[in-house]
C-alpha cells in the first residue's frame, strides 16, 4: 500500500438541524385558514340554535263542508190527529142569531130519541147537556142492543167567535180519541164534523161511539151516541148522531 492511500483527509463537519414547516410535507397552516374555519364553526351553531328555536309552522285552518239532512216536511196526509182537529174553518162573520140559552132534554125530538135508544131512561148531565140510555140489560136486552145518546148544546149570546171557538176545541177532543174525522155529509148549520171510533171496553164489545158536532151561528150542538158493539159496518151509529144534531139545530131555530 502507498502512502497516497494511507494518508488521511480532512473533513468538513457538517452541523444537523431540525426539519422546519417549509421542510415537511402537507398544508400549510396560515392565519387566514384559521380565521376561516373559525367562521364556519361560528355559521354551524347559529345554524344549530336557529332550527332548535324556529317555532313550527301553523297549518291554516281548511273550512271542511258539512253536509246537512233536512228532516222530511210530512205530507198533508201525514198531518197529525191535532193537526187535522186544529184545522180551522175561516173566521165566523155577521150578527149572533140566537138570544137566549135552551135547555138540552126540551130542544130534541122526543121520537127520534126513542128510536135511536129503544127504551130511553133521561138524565140532566149538566145544564148544557142531557143523556138518555137504553135500560138496563136486567129488564131483558141483550148487551149489543144497550144505547147511550147524550146531546150538548150551548148558546153563547152575541158571540159568534167564542161559539166557534168551543166548536173547534170539542172537535180536536173528539179526534184525540178517533184519530180522525171527516166533515159532516150532508153539512149541517155554518160547520159540522163527525167522528167514530170503538173502546176495547171490559168484555171486548165495545162500544162504538159516533159523534157529531155543529155550530150554527153563536150556538154549538155535540151529539154522542154509542152502542156495546165492536164496530159499524153500516154507518147506523153516525147517521143517528147526524139525525139528531139536524133535528136539534132545526128545532133551536124555531124556538128562538
Amino acid at each position: 500500500m502507498n502512502d497516497y492511500q494511507q494518508q488521511d483527509f480532512p473533513t468538513a463537519a457538517v452541523p444537523r438541524t431540525a426539519p422546519t414547516q417549509q421542510s415537511r410535507p402537507g398544508l400549510r397552516v396560515t392565519p387566514a385558514i384559521l380565521s376561516g374555519a373559525a367562521a364556519v364553526v361560528v355559521l354551524m351553531l347559529f345554524t344549530v340554535l336557529f332550527l332548535l328555536t324556529r317555532q313550527p309552522d301553523k297549518t291554516e285552518a281548511v273550512a271542511v263542508p258539512v253536509k246537512t239532512t233536512r228532516a222530511a216536511e210530512p205530507s198533508p196526509s201525514e198531518a197529525s190527529p191535532t193537526e187535522q182537529a186544529t184545522t180551522s174553518e175561516p173566521a165566523p162573520t155577521g150578527a149572533a142569531t140566537f138570544t137566549k140559552t135552551v135547555d138540552p132534554c126540551t130542544v130534541t125530538d122526543e121520537d127520534l130519541v126513542k128510536k135511536l135508544t129503544l127504551f130511553p131512561d133521561k138524565t140532566q148531565i149538566k145544564a148544557e147537556e142531557c143523556e138518555w140510555s137504553t135500560l138496563a140489560p136486567g129488564s131483558g136486552m141483550p148487551g149489543n142492543m144497550q144505547f147511550r145518546l147524550q146531546v150538548y148544546v150551548k148558546v153563547f149570546p152575541g158571540d159568534v167567535a167564542a161559539a166557534h171557538e168551543q166548536f173547534r176545541a170539542q172537535r180536536q177532543e173528539a179526534v184525540l180519541l178517533a184519530k180522525i174525522s171527516a166533515p159532516a155529509e150532508p153539512p149541517i148549520g155554518d160547520a159540522s164534523w163527525t167522528t167514530l171510533y170503538t173502546l176495547p171496553g171490559d168484555t171486548g164489545r165495545g162500544p162504538t161511539i159516533a159523534t157529531a158536532g155543529v155550530r150554527v151561528s153563536n150556538a154549538v150542538i155535540q151529539v154522542t151516541y154509542q152502542r156495546r158493539v165492536t164496530e159499524d159496518p153500516a154507518g147506523r151509529l153516525t147517521k143517528g148522531a147526524l139525525d139528531m144534531a139536524r133535528s136539534v139545530a132545526e128545532k133551536l131555530g124555531t124556538s128562538n
